[in-house]
């Protein structure tokens, strides 16, 4: 039996509701490297998953404790998936924590990362919250010069803050964590079921 045009109409606003929610692609050149990623895996890797986050946001921290590493041994380190983190701090907080994860390095970067997820309601809540992420820094081998150096350049604060506002502009994210996976969005957290279920068909 033909649909009428009226009850196309009729479903119209519905329509355009579900499909406010689904998973969509952006633009394959909204995905390109840029400043201030922290990639890990093969360059060549089917799959290229980024997530936008926040150094104090609890669902962000919950699936770097709970299952980043379980993503990292079972497809980052096999070459099936290529992780890329993006800074979208929440406040200014989170900025100076982000300066922090890039003025670490490379090589240091999961583990103050890791540090300043594992204690952010104390620096994120402290009086003086540039000292305090400057204290978690000092545990996890960034020295207190390391870090003023980088805050004071500038340069590190201009990218986050660039990264923000290019994932709000650009890519419509609102909240963290936002993910996109081979480019199709994906925003809140995802349990490793459903997140093995996104990867297989993306590969």
């Amino acid at each position: 039996m033909p649909i009428s045009t009226r009850r196309i109409l009729l479903a119209l606003p519905f329509i355009l509701i579900l499909a406010a929610f689904m998973p969509r692609p952006v633009s394959a050149g909204s995905m390109e490297a840029r400043p201030g990623d922290m990639a890990f895996g093969d360059a060549g890797a089917p799959v290229t998953m980024v997530e936008y986050y926040s150094l104090n946001c609890p669902h962000c921290a919950v699936f770097h404790k709970q299952m980043f590493a379980a993503l990292k041994a079972e497809y980052i380190d096999s070459g099936r998936v290529r992780f890329v983190f993006r800074d979208f701090p929440l406040n200014w907080a989170a900025l100076e924590a982000a300066i922090l994860t890039h003025c670490a390095g490379p090589e240091r970067f999961l583990a103050v990362q890791q540090a300043l997820f594992d204690s952010f309601r104390r620096w994120s809540g402290a009086q003086s919250t540039l000292l305090a992420v400057a204290e978690v820094g000092e545990a996890v081998g960034v020295t207190r010069a390391e870090f003023k150096r980088c805050i004071e350049a500038g340069e590190l604060e201009k990218q986050v803050i660039e990264s923000y506002e290019f994932a709000r502009r650009e890519l419509g994210v609102e909240g963290t964590p936002t993910f996109f996976i081979n480019g199709e969005k994906h925003v809140g957290g995802i349990s490793l079921k459903r997140l093995a279920e996104i990867l297989k068909g993306a590969e």
